[in-house]
């Protein structure tokens, strides 16, 4: 992986004077084989994500269906 550098010309002087007539030149943080590709199957990845989004939508209905039970009960209990 190329890495840029500095023209020394573009450096401030007090770079200059640590590097002498050297450009300024930059190592990597990170090493190239550290960083993964990963494969993955698409079709799998949106059926369960559509698996999921279905889940949270029966899961938001059962739980308004709860509430509207609550509040029945907690009327029907007020007017006792």
């Amino acid at each position: 992986m190329e890495l840029p550098k500095i023209k020394n010309e573009n450096l401030p002087k007090e770079l200059k004077e640590i590097l002498g007539d050297d450009d300024a030149e930059f190592d990597a943080i990170v090493d190239p084989t550290d960083i993964i590709t990963m494969n993955y199957d698409t079709d799998a990845y949106h059926e369960g994500r559509s698996r999921v989004a279905e889940m949270l939508l029966e899961s938001r209905k059962k739980s308004q269906e709860y509430l509207r039970q609550q509040r029945l009960e907690n009327r029907n209990n007020e007017q006792v």
